[in-house]
């Protein structure tokens, strides 16, 4: 992953997915937004108690930086679901600047080009996904919930049934997230998660790596290891840079990982 800056907002980039070329992306941070009040910075998150005006200002700020068509964004209603939507231009602008009818969704893909996919995290997994032999890309938020349900499992089989896509061309960028370090899970954890992502936490419960549960899901569809960009950076243990919800709650906006082909 390698660091772009624009006045002082801030994107991460994966390297092979840039060096590859054909798709804009990148993963926001907090700073350099206009939002102010109880949530600052450059929040994108509409359902958080930001000011509408300020969220689209912010958007139209990340657009012109990373050089896509705002109006052309597509966002969901994201729910802790595994439901994937594949996005056309009939969907363009929707959640953004027109009403949307994509509810229960935590997963978005296309193989449309110009069409800016959206979705939302302050400490949960955001998933990008590009094959570029057969151009297509997804967005997935991957909660625990949604990580349980193995989402970015079923996007990789998506992308091969939809667009004819090859497990071992698929390029995968994992964003800034919650690390083991900081995910403390109760005594259930085992109901949940196989235990060789789980370590105990001598406070009670466990701790339970997120990274690498993703990592292990996507490998078993055949993506390829050395395709995997994982940024192995925690939005708790920098809560300065990222948007955390375990650490700000309320005060909490919502930072975006955003691919688009070109």
């Amino acid at each position: 992953m390698e660091w772009l800056k624009h006045d002082e907002r801030l994107y991460l980039q994966s390297v092979p997915m840039t060096e590859c070329g054909g798709i804009v992306h990148g993963f926001t941070c907090k700073s350099g937004g206009v939002s102010t009040g109880k949530i600052t910075g450059l929040n994108l998150g509409f359902r958080v108690e930001d000011d509408p005006a300020s969220v689209l200002e912010n958007y139209r700020l990340v657009a012109e930086d990373l050089g896509f068509p705002m109006e052309s964004a597509v966002l969901a209603r994201q729910t802790h679901t595994d439901n994937i939507r594949l996005v056309t231009k009939a969907d363009a602008g929707k959640g953004l600047v027109r009403e949307s009818d994509i509810f229960d969704t935590d997963g978005l893909m296309t193989e449309e080009k110009g069409i800016p996919l959206v979705v939302f995290t302050a400490d949960c997994v955001p998933i990008l996904l590009y094959d570029p032999r057969h151009p297509a890309v997804a967005a997935i938020h991957a909660g625990w919930r949604g990580t349980e349900q193995k989402i970015g499992g079923k996007a990789v089989r998506m992308m091969q049934e939809r667009f004819g896509s090859k497990p071992e061309d698929i390029l995968v960028a994992i964003g800034p997230s919650i690390g083991l370090c900081h995910f403390a899970f109760g005594e259930d954890a085992p109901e949940h998660f196989s235990m060789e992502f789980c370590k105990p936490n001598p406070a009670g419960g466990y701790w339970v790596d997120l990274w690498a549960m993703n990592k292990k899901q996507l490998l078993s569809q055949g993506i390829l290891e050395e395709h995997i960009d994982i940024a192995e950076i925690c939005t708790v243990c920098h809560e300065d840079v990222f948007y955390s919800y375990r650490t700000h709650r309320e005060h909490t906006g919502r930072q975006a990982a955003i691919i688009i082909l070109k």
